[in-house]
């Protein structure tokens, strides 16, 4: 994510905007992906937030655990299902950076054509030499940084909530079972 203080404006949305993950799970799974971390613990048996020691209740679904014992690992589902989340928001945010830079090599070569067709003049190729450098840097940092890192994160959160939907509705048909 892009700050903390975003995450924060992101948890305190409306009812529908809820995490499906904990930070703490999110940073679990980060972790496990990266290989600093083996998958064992202790998760809710409902939504897998990582449990500190003599919690009676998950404190992001509010399951106790008198009600389904703690897990020791997460599904291989629920890691795909994250997977899945980072792969997407990763997705929207390089499209909307390339889009930056596009726009960068755009306004160089208009640049380039107006100092061809019309100027003349040293100073303005050499300006559109710094443009295409540092504004296509910058904007493919500003429009994939501020405005793909938004979109994405939504994006994938919709389809992080879709698929843990499913595995939630698939999970408990089989506990019924």
């Amino acid at each position: 994510m892009s700050s903390a203080s975003s995450e924060t404006e992101r948890d305190g949305g409306s009812p529908g905007d809820r995490r499906v993950f904990s930070p703490r799970l999110e940073s679990f799974l980060e972790q496990l992906d990266a290989g600093g971390t083996p998958n064992s613990g202790t998760f809710c048996a409902f939504c897998y937030n990582p449990l500190p020691v003599d919690f009676e209740r998950c404190d992001h679904c509010g399951q106790s655990v008198d009600a389904r014992p703690p897990a020791r690992s997460i599904p291989g589902a629920v890691v795909a299902m994250h997977r899945r989340k980072q792969r997407r928001e990763s997705l929207v945010v390089n499209a909307f950076a390339y889009i930056g830079l596009a726009l960068g090599v755009g306004l160089f070569i208009a640049m380039v054509a107006a100092e061809y067709y019309y100027v003349h003049a040293l100073w303005l190729l050499l300006l559109s030499i710094v443009v295409l450098m540092v504004g296509s840097w910058s904007l493919a940092r500003l429009i994939g940084g501020y405005i793909g890192d938004e979109l994405g994160y939504r994006y994938a959160s919709r389809h992080l909530a879709t698929d843990w939907a499913a595995h939630v509705a698939e999970r408990e048909t089989e506990r019924r079972q």
